[in-house]
């Protein structure tokens, strides 16, 4: 009876925020996958073939318990107007996949368009073991863009540090490609991960050059616990960065995208009441349009409460996507919602 009640107030207001919009027209929440409930992670790409949208995002499965966060497929889905969102379809690897239920771990797909061409850089393992799955690489694939669902084939494993993720792709004003990525263990500092990067001339070689500098890796000037989900954007020649420290997203501006200087934190649990959207917001990718406007998307979990991953119900491990617009200047970013 509970789930039950769950699942239709979740229909509700899914149904609501079609009608409630608010600032700037944008529904609330914008999608929910359409097997599990479990979209996160969005990468917003522009497709310049199809004139469409794309947001790729992991699948996550919260009707499964444990084993919400592992067996993860990328899902995909597109819009024509950035705000209403149509289900593509789970991408498939070297013609495997396709299914809300994956025999490898995917996550957090990094995407770039070059040449008709798409280049993921996404969190790969091996197997499905809960809750994580085991170890992990950044691994490249390719596809079409007028194939983007069934068109992936590997390319090669770009970072082999154990337990690395969350890769994000910039292309510099001078041509040379910059991928942003949460390190390995082996490159932990006083048990924190640090955020590192590498370069490449054309997306297939990559130099691997360390970690940022600044405040990104320095756990004592900003005191957050953690940082996963790292998106690097440039907005009128000035790099931003955001991370996901589960209290919010992180901000830092920066010169030339290697020296960072923290801002503070947006979208903390309760500082919204649109539909859904009262908890912190997580793992972040932002698109800026031709006008210079820019707009935030990332994932939240409103059912979660606070627990820790391994004591939630099924429930409280629903997310969903919710977009925003960005403010972003020399002192920081602020969101409208």
């Amino acid at each position: 009876m509970f789930m039950r009640k769950i699942f239709t107030f979740i229909i509700l207001c899914l149904s609501i925020s079609c009608f409630a919009k608010k600032q700037l027209d944008i529904p609330a929440p914008i999608y929910a996958d359409s097997h599990y409930c479990g979209s996160c992670d969005p990468e917003i790409v522009w497709n310049p073939e199809t004139k469409q949208w794309m947001i790729f995002y992991t699948a996550r499965r919260p009707a499964l318990g444990q084993s919400s966060a592992c067996g993860t497929p990328i899902g995909v889905c597109i819009s024509n107007d950035m705000k209403n969102w149509k289900f593509e379809g789970y991408c498939k690897f070297d013609g495997e996949g396709g299914k809300p239920d994956s025999e490898h771990t995917f996550w957090a797909p990094g995407c770039i368009v070059k040449d008709g061409v798409i280049h993921m850089f996404v969190t790969y393992k091996e197997d499905t073991t809960p809750p994580w799955g085991t170890g992990g690489c950044i691994m490249h694939y390719t596809a079409p863009v007028n194939d983007y669902v069934n068109g992936w084939k590997r390319v090669d494993v770009v970072v082999d540090e154990d337990r690395c993720l969350d890769a994000s792709i910039i292309r510099l004003p001078s041509g040379i490609y910059r991928m942003y990525y949460v390190s390995g263990t082996e490159y932990m500092q006083n048990n924190k991960k640090m955020i590192r990067y590498a370069e490449s001339k054309d997306l297939y070689t990559w130099e691997m050059k360390g970690n940022v500098q600044g405040d990104v890796n320095n756990f004592k000037l900003h005191s957050l616990p953690y940082q996963e989900a790292v998106y690097v954007f440039l907005y009128r020649n000035r790099f931003y960065m955001l991370t996901d420290p589960h209290v919010g997203l992180a901000t830092y501006s920066s010169d030339d995208g290697v020296n960072w200087k923290y801002h503070g934190q947006i979208l903390k649990a309760g500082t919204s009441d649109r539909t859904l959207d009262w908890s912190q917001g997580r793992h972040p990718s932002v698109y800026v349009n031709k006008k210079n406007e820019a707009f935030i998307f990332y994932h939240v979990e409103p059912f979660r409460k606070g627990k820790e991953a391994k004591f939630l119900e099924k429930h409280q491990r629903y997310t969903f996507l919710q977009m925003a617009r960005l403010v972003c200047g020399k002192e920081g970013i602020n969101v409208i919602r």
